[in-house]
């Protein structure tokens, strides 16, 4: 199901983090542009975070939805190399568009180039990411949960789509466990969430994953939700 920047301009917080407007692109060697918002004094010590953002969305507009986080934190956040609209996407812009089976064979080649760039991040910082993002963004965090968990310490996907391929995938292929939190409005109009708590519930023992779901909310996040998140990644950024 398409992920519009649509759904995403109701997300209501615009501050960017730590006071600044805007932050200059580094180009990876794997091709991706990215942007790196250090928070902290040790700047060679800090947790690292990798975030990814929404289909149309860019990396400078995602940023505010971080600066809840209360602890010294690396952040880095990596632009789509395809472009939509006024933002880009990770995936083809006609991804939407494709077949279901199509649509996880394409997500998957991203994927797997993703990881190569989350690895040359962590190898540059000598760190083991959390790896988070929303709707588009959700999904990729998910998706280098179960198929690079040796690259994440810990994934946060927000309103991400759970293929329906990953349940016959993890029942041949066990992978290592890291904890997978997922975060989800109860009146999301683009993925189901009745769905989703119906897959959490038949990948649940194959995974560490558990499910936040907010009432009244649709695709987007809530107050309370970047609340919750930020505790989270507030406490693991303290665990060594």
């Amino acid at each position: 199901m398409k992920h519009t920047s649509l759904f995403c301009l109701v997300i209501i917080f615009t501050q960017t983090l730590f006071g600044q407007n805007k932050y200059e692109y580094q180009t990876s060697k794997e091709g991706f542009e990215y942007i790196q918002v250090d928070n902290g004094k040790d700047s060679e010590n800090l947790p690292l975070l990798i975030a990814f953002h929404y289909f149309g969305g860019s990396p400078n507009e995602i940023i505010a939805d971080y600066n809840g986080i209360k602890n010294p934190v690396r952040i880095i956040i990596p632009k789509g190399n395809y472009k939509e609209g006024d933002g880009y996407s990770f995936y083809p812009s006609d991804y939407y568009e494709k077949d279901s089976l199509t649509q996880i064979s394409l997500s998957k080649i991203t994927v797997d180039s993703l990881a190569k760039f989350v690895r040359s991040i962590e190898n540059k910082f000598k760190q083991k990411a959390i790896i988070s993002g929303f709707s588009q963004g959700g999904d990729i965090a998910l998706l280098l949960a179960i198929h690079y968990p040796e690259l994440c310490k810990a994934s946060l996907p927000f309103a991400a789509v759970i293929h329906s391929n990953i349940a016959q995938e993890l029942k041949h292929k066990p992978i290592k466990k890291i904890p997978i939190y997922l975060f989800q409005g109860e009146i999301d109009k683009v993925v189901s969430v009745l769905k989703t708590k119906k897959q959490v519930d038949e990948i649940g023992k194959m995974l560490k994953i558990k499910l936040y779901t907010y009432p009244n909310l649709g695709h987007n996040i809530s107050a309370q939700m970047k609340i919750d998140y930020s505790e989270i990644i507030s406490k693991m950024t303290t665990e060594k």
